[in-house]
């Protein structure tokens, strides 16, 4: 017993010891994280991690290896993180950036698509998702435009940040010249960075000879600029005597931290004093102890640099500023704003000769690591939206710190791309084509336009245009390719671009306009042509003669209002319809011919079959509305309202005779002829046309307050005296009837003809029945179905005055009374199925002998 007890202090002591000693490194490993000592923290983590799972130690190994871009190792260790309980949101992004650094964007995708679920407002994730999408594009638009080549003289370290400078080429590198004393960074263990200087001759003509260098011996560039710190990033003004550089935060042998011990970056200054001598350095009056500020880049006319900074206030990690020279003193920093930085970090900004702002990023969208974009100056503090350069220049690895000539054909930038010597290393490129820039635009108001798209058939590829309607590519020369652009809303269009006689350094612009595409409505009010007033319920039918499908049937809402969208080149006929009314019809509703966009207004006017659901309020009828008619005419429209016909031009109530004939008086329609549907009732000049004479079964006179009645609509048609026949001026008014029939063939109508009182009542008796029968032979001749026409004549019966017999009138109050009308009678449509008696076999029929039968 007692020698378990030992035995148990004994095991209880070392798992004392182990737990000891491992808290203790990871507490030197967090130690070394904080002092950017990432080398240090890795050794210590890995040996945690031999012993025992500890999540806190997988974690900072993946975020230790990121720092130092060993880019295969943090993948692995990502791969392990996100899966802990402890993982957070950025580590699947950090996952995705190192499976896309290693070409594995497939699978980047789904880690990006998590993140951005998790974190939609950083708009890293987003365009990192896309970069995915959009790797195809960027990995083929501009291949074979640019000749790649790897300096000889880089180094088994990092060389990168090249510089043209006098007649050679000025760049960063951390090669140890001094064998002797060998100072390292503890970042990455390598050592620290010094700026070089080697001749660059040319090989071969001004053209020809670009990109083909033969490269001197390089040698530190100044031992008044190099210290025992970092000193890299250089730009030079255009006449090489002032030099901007980055350097660790010392000067004068005094080191200064920030408030976490940490040694900033700071961009310093100087003038040349010649022989390679330069004088006193300078601090800019930008650069902090707490944050660091970097990667110098002059503009070629001198008044502004650019740098890449930390400082708060940005929008990420490192972003990109500009400070203006004001009376020779740099002004305050101005952030690039978002269209040019991101979450992410914007670094090694280069300021071209031809106004371009070069940079890199790995926020943009770009095929893995820091890809190289331009951005434009668009004046007042804008910029366009960054352009990716694509492959060959950007890989899925670290391409930055580009440089070119002033021409632009040709250049340097360093990348830690497979194949290289060492780490970073500086390569050389030469344009073999020339870039295209498309425009493509709004031609009415020359706006660009966002989000078209073209297709670029010698690359066989379609890219978008960006925020300023653009897009670039580059193309050889003596060369044409077909563009086509489209854009919803939109008529496509196409062009050729052609680098014909062109020269690597010109720059070619093709301009796309776009036509809007001509948008079409029909818009209007269904009205109960009796009342006057919209009318809910009612149901809209549209059809087309071009083969186009059909709308949908439209029903009315209380304001009577419907709508259609139209297609170009079409004629449309409109219908509504509704239960117990003559259909609204407008024929001809034509969008051919038309080029702008335009809503045509149309509305429809259904009038009763009967006084059923009517209600007036004691209200006449709308003055010179007619069956199937309209409110309105060239001239004049009728105010709902007031009831008064008022002047499209003057907006005053009609008066006068306008050129379509009609006449009148202070807004009131004057007519001789009575509309179709009111028939006049009062005898002599004065007749009141607004009341609604009705007619029982039996033809007796009947006021529409009685009840629901049959409404009959007046017909202008004239017989000469003592005749039935049907003359010329009669065909016009019976087309129109036809056409109301065609179009509701629902209903079964009477034409009631009749006559005035002159004449005996036997002879107008049979003369109105022969009148009507008329009417219905000429319109079953057209093809209505007989079986939908009755045919009565009502002779002097039912007059719409007191002119009967001897009563003396005036041949006008006759001729009031000779008319012809027509009324729905009932409906083929309206009888109940269910209700419908079937005649059936009698089986008890009794038969009689027939005795006396003749057979």
């Amino acid at each position: 017993m007692a020698m378990r007890i030992f035995s148990s202090l004994i095991v209880t002591c070392l798992f004392a010891v182990v737990a000891t000693a491992q808290n203790g490194k990871l507490k030197q490993a967090q130690q070394k994280m904080d002092n950017l000592d990432y080398m240090g923290a890795i050794e210590l983590y890995n040996q945690v991690l031999e012993h025992n799972d500890v999540a806190v130690a997988k974690i900072n190994l993946a975020e230790a290896y990121r720092k130092i871009n060993d880019t295969p190792n943090a993948e692995y260790w990502y791969g392990q993180v996100v899966r802990l309980p402890e993982a957070e949101p950025i580590h699947k992004l950090y996952y995705g950036m190192m499976l896309q650094r290693n070409g594995k964007c497939d699978v980047a995708r789904d880690w990006y698509q998590q993140y951005v679920d998790l974190s939609p407002d950083d708009q890293r994730g987003h365009y990192l998702l896309r970069g995915c999408d959009y790797e195809e594009e960027l990995m083929s638009r501009s291949a074979g435009m640019y000749e790649v080549k790897n300096c000889d003289f880089n180094s088994a370290s990092d060389d990168f940040s090249p510089q043209m400078y006098k007649a050679g080429l000025v760049f960063s590198s951390e090669r140890d010249t001094n064998p002797i004393i060998r100072r390292t960074h503890a970042w990455t263990g390598n050592p620290f960075l010094d700026l070089y200087y080697l001749d660059l001759k040319q090989v071969g003509n001004k053209e020809e000879g670009c990109g083909n260098y033969v490269f001197g011996r390089p040698e530190k560039f100044s031992n008044e600029i190099n210290t025992k710190f970092h000193d890299a990033a250089v730009s030079f003004s255009k006449n090489g005597e002032e030099i901007f550089f980055t350097r660790n935060n010392y000067l004068d042998g005094k080191k200064d931290y920030d408030d976490e011990g940490i040694m900033r970056l700071k961009i310093f200054y100087a003038r040349s004093e010649g022989e390679g001598k330069w004088g006193e350095l300078q601090s800019l009056p930008f650069n902090s102890n707490e944050y660091s500020v970097a990667h110098p880049t002059l503009s070629a006319d001198g008044t502004k640099l650019f740098f890449s900074s930390d400082m708060p206030g940005g929008f990420g990690g490192m972003d990109l500023y500009v400070s203006e020279k004001e009376s020779g003193r740099w002004g305050p920093p101005m952030n690039l704003g978002p269209d040019v930085n991101t979450e992410g970090h914007e670094i090694f900004p280069y300021a071209a000769h031809d106004g371009r702002l070069y940079f890199s990023s790995d926020g943009h969208i770009g095929l893995g690591g820091l890809d190289i974009f331009y951005t434009e100056d668009k004046g007042e503090g804008v910029w366009s939206t960054p352009e990716n350069l694509g492959y060959p220049v950007n890989t899925v690895s670290d391409d930055f710190s580009i440089v070119l000539n002033e021409e632009g054909t040709c250049g340097f930038f360093a990348s830690d791309r497979e194949g290289g010597v060492g780490h970073d290393d500086i390569y050389s490129f030469k344009k073999t084509g020339i870039t295209v820039e498309v425009l493509v635009f709004d031609e009415k108001t020359e706006a660009p336009l966002e989000g078209a798209q073209v297709y670029v058939a010698c690359l066989e590829d379609t890219m978008t245009t960006n925020a300023e309607g653009k897009i670039h590519f580059d193309m050889k020369l003596n060369d044409c390719c077909k563009l086509s652009a489209s854009l919803d809303d939109y008529e496509p269009n196409g062009t050729d671009a052609c680098t014909k006689e062109l020269t690597l350094t010109d720059k070619l612009e093709v301009k796309i306009p776009l036509t809007k595409s001509a948008e079409f409505m029909v818009e209007g009010v269904v009205f109960d042509g009796f009342t006057g007033l919209p009318m809910e319920g009612s149901t809209v039918t549209i059809e087309n003669d071009c083969g186009q499908p059909l709308a949908d049937p439209f029903t009315t809402p209380p304001s009577g209002k419907f709508y259609f969208k139209l297609d170009e080149e079409c004629c449309y006929r409109l219908k509504a319809t509704m239960d117990g009314y003559f259909a609204g019809i407008a024929d001809s509703v034509c969008t051919r011919g038309l080029t702008t966009t335009e809503t045509l207004k149309e509305n429809l006017y259904l009038m009763p079959t009967s006084t059923a659901g009517l209600d007036t309020g004691g209200r006449p009828p709308v003055p010179g509305t007619q069956l199937g008619g309209k409110e309105e005419t060239e001239y004049t429209y009728l105010d709902p309202s007031s009831k008064i016909w008022m002047d499209k031009e003057t907006m005053l109530p009609a008066q006068g005779k306008y050129p379509d004939g009609r006449e009148y008086d202070k807004g009131i329609l004057k007519d001789d002829n009575f509309p179709v549907g009111f028939i006049p009732k009062n005898n002599g000049d004065n007749a009141d046309k607004g009341d609604i004479v009705m007619n029982d079964k039996n033809g007796r006179e009947n006021q529409s307050d009685n009840g629901p009645t049959a409404i009959p609509y007046l017909l202008h048609i004239y017989y000469d005296f003592d005749q039935s026949y049907l003359r010329e001026d009669a065909i016009p008014e019976l087309e129109k009837l036809y056409k109301v029939l065609v179009d509701n063939e629902q209903y079964i109508i009477e034409i009631g003809s009749h006559t005035d009182a002159r004449g005996s009542y036997h002879y107008n008796q049979r003369l109105s029945q022969r009148r009507a029968e008329a009417v219905v032979r000429w319109l079953g001749d057209k093809g209505i179905d007989r079986t939908r026409l009755v045919a009565r004549g009502y002779g002097e019966k039912v007059n719409v005055n007191d002119c009967v017999n001897n009563v003396p009138c005036s041949e006008k109050q006759h001729q009031m009374n000779r008319r012809t009308e027509f009324k729905v009678i009932g409906c083929r449509n309206c009888i109940d199925p269910s209700k419908t008696l079937i005649s059936k076999a009698n089986p008890d029929v009794k038969v009689d002998e027939c005795k006396n039968c003749p057979f």
